[in-house]
């Protein structure tokens, strides 16, 4: 299984609740270069799973623009990667999906869970997890590796 886990892109600061922040217009930007580019890795995702907070729905929407709203019918929006979810939780659930043959995963989450979902699959967390981060981990079930990372 190919994952592509990302940190959303560049938020405010303020808003009436965590959950609500928006994309700053830079966090737009980031989404969609950062778009192009897991468009020029991989053609088509199996799967999108997505936080419900704001700036992580507002970020798939934009990696969106960049596949041509292709990947609006495989996108489900978890409340199980939001910020303090659990990594143990988060693997379970990709071992499922494996178990059905979803082979290319696009998750979209925020910190601390990234890294720590890193940590889950693959022992350790070496990326630095900057807004519109993504990390690419090739698991099978058991062991991941980091295959690379990209930031814009």
């Amino acid at each position: 299984m190919r994952i592509f886990i990302m940190r959303h892109a560049e938020a405010e600061m303020m808003a009436q609740s965590d959950k609500a922040r928006q994309l700053t217009a830079r966090g737009r930007q980031q989404s969609l270069t950062q778009g192009e580019w897991l468009k020029s890795v991989i053609p088509d995702f199996d799967k999108i799973i997505s936080s419900t907070y704001t700036r992580a729905i507002a970020t798939f929407e934009q990696v969106n623009l960049v596949y041509n709203q292709k990947l609006a019918e495989k996108l489900e929006i978890w409340d199980g990667v939001t910020p303090y979810g659990n990594p143990e939780q988060v693997s379970d659930y990709l071992a499922v999906l494996s178990d059905q043959n979803i082979q290319n995963v696009l998750l979209i989450s925020h910190l601390p869970l990234v890294g720590e979902i890193i940590a889950e699959l693959c022992g350790k967390n070496p990326i630095s997890f900057y807004p519109s981060t993504i990390a690419e981990v090739e698991w099978d079930t058991e062991t991941g590796k980091i295959i690379q990372s990209h930031s814009c």
